[in-house]
């Protein structure tokens, strides 16, 4: 009589040892990508900054010999050119906000910011009119951001 002594995993050992590790790796794929598809408020507060500031790099170097303005619309904001916003020019390039970010208070003049050709500075400023708040709708996080009548362009926590 020969005993024999295998060792090893049975097959239904395996079977759930596979089925437990496929259904973490699904739970962590769907985590990973929800995370990556949500929009960050600061991304946005980021890029809105960066833009006016360059649309007043333009209006100081006299690019088109013109003052350049962002207008500040529902989901959206246009970078354009002139001394107002125009909606049918067709050199306005519009912006549009990531999914759930928005304006939920636009504190300017006729909803827009301008700054003079040459020097830059805000035309029309108003002391009591010169910011815009951005939210995220699903966290309810908000940021500020100010502008003064030099045209300086600061974000608010």
């Amino acid at each position: 009589m020969t005993s024999s002594n295998q060792s090893g995993f049975t097959t239904p050992e395996l079977i759930v040892v596979v089925g437990i590790i496929a259904v973490l790796a699904g739970l962590a794929t769907v985590n990973l990508l929800g995370v990556a598809r949500k929009p960050t408020l600061t991304a946005t507060v980021d890029t809105l900054t960066s833009d006016l500031r360059q649309q007043q790099t333009k209006a100081m170097v006299g690019e088109r010999l013109s003052s350049h303005g962002v207008y500040f619309g529902s989901g959206q904001y246009v970078l354009f050119a002139g001394s107002s916003y125009n909606p049918g020019e067709v050199s306005n390039a519009a912006v549009a906000l990531e999914q759930y970010v928005g304006f939920s208070q636009v504190s300017l003049p006729n909803a827009s910011v301008v700054f003079a050709s040459g020097s830059g500075e805000v035309t029309n400023f108003d002391p009591n009119q010169h910011a815009v708040t951005i939210a995220h709708e699903q966290s309810g996080e908000q940021k500020t951001i100010e502008v003064n009548r030099l045209g300086v362009v600061t974000a608010v926590q």
